[in-house]
Order: structure tokens, then C-alpha cells, then sequence
């Protein structure tokens, strides 16, 4: 089954904090052979995987029982202990695993709150959960789970909706003989390493490339379904689901998933019609990598007639160089205040976004080949009247 591919890639995509994974939901029937495969995926990692089903375990496996407790004053309080479960997924190396929670439609709405913080912040009762600790999920719909419960629409949106096929019989004996011979195993530090290094380029161009089509259709960044609309429990574009889109473009190309994975990838968290939207954009823009670009590997040349691929180049370039430890950065930037000189003699306000990323980042208008951009008067009253120079400014 391909979609394989896509959990693999999940695991292995850097998220803020400085934690790992994004969180997948495989929604399909029952039987189909979702819960064998995430388990199978952590055993090929070497990686513990605790599954939680909230039918099966309740509340407390959520760590959300309240408990009373001694402070360490002395004070009678109210605690939320960390489940029990929380110890196998300690390691030499501090807390690694899975945490998968199974059939998790069938969690009241009630138990649904306790989901929000294990999911964004891989927070468990009182409990903080190591940034090596994947979550991910599994359901069937919720006409076919046993109680089920359509998803709150804050949960949803916290997850990628993986739609889950029942296997074909070449799949199903594949992973039959598979499970008889044991897949290969990976080490997953040495690939957390290969991606770490990897991962400043294509982050960069995924952020150029989203960031330029959502302003080229604002009205996609954040169009949730209407309250009463069954669509609310399924993918729909926020900020949020927008941010995990574009890390899964990210990924995408590091694991050099199929174009048809890659789509699924990302339409997982801001649902098929915006993704496709931006996907089909995405191969008309034919972006050049942006190292390539900056190190005059690639030569850029603006086309006023193509005012989106522009602003993509400038975004993924800025994205690129303004992280603090990014590779030869002062001499990228001063590449990128070039471009900014030439795209600003016919469309100035297309660069200006870029140029507000990189004065944000301490590599503005103090830079050498920024003052030389300043002396041209158009370009400086620009700069100017957007108010670039005094946020500047007050930064210092």
C-alpha cells in the first residue's frame, strides 16, 4: 500500500518545538489493516509503540482523572499524574516512540478535549511527552466504529485525514509475506540526521511556494467549513493545517515521495480542494531551488507577467537565509538584496515582504548591498512609506 509511504514521511517531518512528526489520522474501514501497519512502521524504526484506544483504556490513559496529591508545601492540591503507560517510551536517549491512538472516533466528546493537547503540544495530563515522540491515529467512520462520534472540529483540524482503502489482494499478500520475511529495519536517528540536513532548503521552498499562492487566494488561508457542516471533521485550510501542508511539501521532496503521494500528503491537512488548487499551482510556478538561485547557480529573472513565481522566489529565498544558522548567510543575503534591486524596478511592493523577513532578521537595511538599494529613490520612498525602515528601527 503506498500510503505507507506517507506515515513513514510523517514521522520523519521536523514540527515547531523542535519535535518530530505530523500527526496523521488513517480513516477507513474496519479490518482494513491500519493498526498493523503503524505498529509494523515502529518495529521497522525500532521505535516503542503504545496504542491507546479510548473505548478500551477511558479516561485515564488520557491523563485526565484528577488525583489528589501533597504539594511540595505541604498543601492538599489536585494533580493529573501521568498514565502509567507514559514509561515504556523511555529510552537511554530520554522519551522516543509512537503514541497511536486507535479507534478514535469512538472517544466521546468529552474524552475528545484530552486529545487536543496530545495531538499539538504532545502534552499527556500533567505530562510533557519527549519532542522524539510521534502521535498518530487510526478510525473507522464513525457510521461503522462501535459508538462512534464524528470528530470536533478543533481535533480535525489537528490532524491530517488519511483516507485508508481496504487492501487490495496483491497488497494484502504482500504484507502477508512481508510480516513472514520482516521488513528491513532503519535506524531512525541516522535518518532524523539525513533529514535535519536536508531539511533548510526544502522548508524554504515549501514556505515560498505556500506563502506566495495563499497571497495570490487569502480566502483559502482559513475557510472552515460552516458549524453544522459534516465537513468540520474532516481536512479544512486554517493557519494551522496550512503550516503542516506546507512541511509536508517539505518532506515530500526530502523522501522523494510519488507526485500522487506528495498530493495526498498535503491534501491531508487542508483537504482536496485547496490542495489541488495549490498543487496544480505549484508545477505551473516550476520554482528553482533557492540556494541555487542565491549561489548564482541559477539565474533569476523576473517576468512582470508572473508576479506569483516572483514572490515565490523572493519567499523561499528570505525563508532560506534568515534562520541565524543558516549556510553562508550574509553573503545569501547580500545576493538577495541584488535580486530585490532588480525585481523593484518594475513591481517594488512584490519585493517588500521579503525585504520587511530579512530587516526582521537583523539583515536589512544595515547590510552593504542594502544601503547601495536604498540610494535609489523609488526603492527607498517605498521602503519608507511602508513603514519597513522605522520597524526596523525599533528593533535595534
Amino acid at each position: 500500500m503506498t500510503k505507507r509511504n506517507i506515515i513513514e514521511a510523517a514521522l520523519l517531518t521536523p514540527i515547531s518545538g523542535d519535535r518530530w512528526g505530523l500527526p496523521l489520522l488513517l480513516l477507513g474501514g474496519p479490518g482494513t489493516a491500519k493498526t498493523a501497519h503503524i505498529e509494523d512502521v515502529a518495529r521497522v524504526f525500532g521505535c516503542h509503540c503504545e496504542t491507546l484506544s479510548p473505548g478500551e483504556r477511558g479516561e485515564g490513559a488520557f491523563g485526565v482523572v484528577p488525583v489528589p496529591r501533597k504539594s511540595a508545601s505541604g498543601n492538599d492540591v489536585i494533580g493529573y499524574p501521568a498514565p502509567e503507560w507514559v514509561e515504556s517510551l523511555a529510552t537511554k536517549e530520554g522519551e522516543v516512540g509512537i503514541v497511536f491512538v486507535d479507534e478514535v472516533t469512538t472517544a466521546a466528546p468529552a474524552l475528545q478535549a484530552a486529545l487536543l493537547g496530545l495531538i499539538q503540544n504532545r502534552r499527556i495530563g500533567g505530562h510533557q511527552l519527549g519532542s522524539r515522540v510521534r502521535v498518530l491515529g487510526a478510525a473507522n467512520p464513525p457510521n461503522q466504529a462501535a459508538g462512534g462520534w464524528d470528530l470536533a472540529a478543533p481535533v480535525a483540524n489537528r490532524l491530517g485525514h488519511i483516507d485508508w482503502p481496504a487492501p487490495t489482494v496483491e497488497e494484502w499478500s504482500s504484507f502477508m509475506i512481508g510480516a513472514v520475511a520482516a521488513s528491513e529495519s532503519k535506524d531512525l536517528a541516522k535518518e532524523e540526521a539525513r533529514v535535519i540536513e536536508a531539511w533548510p532548503e526544502a522548508y524554504a521552498k515549501a514556505v515560498g511556494l505556500s506563502t506566495a499562492f495563499l497571497r495570490r487566494r487569502p480566502e483559502l488561508h482559513n475557510a472552515k467549513p460552516a458549524d453544522n457542516d459534516p465537513a468540520c471533521s474532516g481536512a479544512w485550510p486554517s493557519p494551522r493545517t496550512w503550516e503542516y501542508a506546507t512541511r509536508a511539501l517539505a518532506s515530500a521532496e526530502i523522501h522523494n515521495l510519488s507526485a500522487t503521494d506528495r498530493d495526498d500528503f498535503v491534501a491531508a491537512f487542508v483537504g482536496q480542494a485547496a490542495a489541488t488548487e495549490f498543487l496544480t499551482w505549484i508545477d505551473a510556478a516550476d520554482l528553482p531551488e533557492p540556494a541555487d538561485v542565491l549561489d548564482g547557480k541559477v539565474a533569476f529573472s523576473h517576468d512582470p507577467k508572473r508576479i506569483d513565481r516572483t514572490e515565490a522566489v523572493l519567499a523561499a529565498c528570505a525563508a532560506l537565509v534568515v534562520p541565524k544558522d543558516s549556510a553562508k548567510r550574509n553573503e545569501r543575503a547580500g545576493a538577495l538584496w541584488k535580486i530585490f534591486e532588480t525585481v523593484a524596478e518594475d513591481a517594488v511592493d512584490v519585493a517588500l515582504p521579503s525585504m520587511g523577513q530579512l530587516a526582521a532578521a537583523g539583515l536589512g537595511f544595515a547590510h552593504p548591498e542594502a544601503k547601495r538599494v536604498l540610494q535609489r529613490k523609488h526603492i527607498a520612498d517605498a521602503i519608507r512609506d511602508s513603514g519597513l525602515i522605522d520597524a526596523a528601527k525599533a528593533r535595534r
